[in-house]
């Protein structure tokens, strides 16, 4: 009876084993599908817990750029009205200088520069030997009529070499009476006191330094036998061809000189332009006076 209820319990027992380790039941189409949804849900899940910051990040920078895109904008705006009152303060300041200029030249319209006389000579003996040789220069003007203002040595130091005399500007009283003598000395030149002096009109620097800026343009013309004047506010008249041409800026003088016909100028004009302006000689230091000099002492008064 025992043995019979063991064989039982071990053939019990070999079939439990024996339904277990059998293969499952096959996937089905529908199983296969809540597999690859949970599959998705985890994935996204995944990637919303991941993406999160670099949404955050994103939307922070789009914020930045659109800051700065308009930012650039606002800036791009002021600088083109900043462009536009520059342009309309140079144009402004260039008339303003040409103005400037102008009223200096007209200021010195009686003026006359006399060049090569040599020093020294006072004020005093500069208007008697000047007044002696205009008279001679103009025997029919009346000695009223030339009168001087002013007659004085260029303000600078005197030169170390007597070979370099300072200009002497004088100031005529009447205009037409300076006119007349540069008149006469482009015919007869002036003889003061065995010396022949040159005489040029008196011109604000800036206007001497334009004209020397155009120098190679004016030897060019004076070169093809072409006339030229010049005028005020500063300009270059030339009459070519029975038409007339006007410069007013010496950085234009190459394409001026391109409708003359003048093609020869290549360097010249800008080597001219970068020349410097000539500059005054420092100021000799002067010994200082003895100030205690003519001093009473307080025993004088004692």
């Amino acid at each position: 009876m025992l043995s019979q209820q063991a064989s039982d319990s071990d053939s019990e027992t070999s079939t439990t084993s024996h339904k277990v380790d059998a293969p499952s039941a096959p996937l089905t189409k529908r199983d296969l599908k809540d597999m690859l949804t949970e599959m998705k849900s985890l994935v996204a899940e995944e990637l919303t817990k991941h993406l999160a910051p670099l949404k955050e990040g994103l939307t922070d920078l789009t914020k930045r750029t659109q800051a700065l895109e308009n930012k650039m904008e606002e800036v791009t705006a002021t600088t083109s009205t900043h462009e536009a009152s520059i342009k309309e303060l140079q144009e402004q300041f260039t008339y303003l200088e040409d103005m400037q200029e102008d009223l200096n030249n007209r200021s010195r319209r009686n003026n006359i520069r006399i060049r090569g006389l040599p020093e020294p000579s006072t004020p005093e003996a500069l208007t008697a030997i000047l007044h002696e040789a205009f008279s001679s220069l103009l025997p029919d003007a009346l000695p009223s009529d030339l009168l001087l203002d002013r007659a004085h040595r260029a303000l600078r130091p005197p030169s170390s070499s007597p070979t370099q005399p300072r200009d002497i500007i004088i100031r005529c009283h009447y205009f037409h009476i300076k006119e007349a003598i540069m008149r006469a000395t482009r015919e007869t030149p002036l003889q003061i006191e065995g010396h022949t002096v040159q005489l040029y009109h008196d011109l604000a620097p800036t206007t001497l330094r334009k004209r020397r800026e155009l120098k190679p343009l004016t030897q060019a013309l004076q070169a093809q036998g072409i006339r030229y004047s010049w005028g005020h506010p500063f300009k270059l008249m030339v009459r070519h061809n029975n038409r007339t041409f006007t410069l007013t800026k010496p950085s234009e003088a190459r394409d001026f000189a391109a409708q003359l016909g003048i093609s020869d100028l290549n360097g010249a004009l800008h080597t001219a332009s970068q020349q410097p302006m000539p500059q005054r000689r420092p100021w000799d230091p002067q010994p200082q006076r003895d100030r205690t000099r003519g001093q009473r002492s307080s025993q004088t008064y004692a």
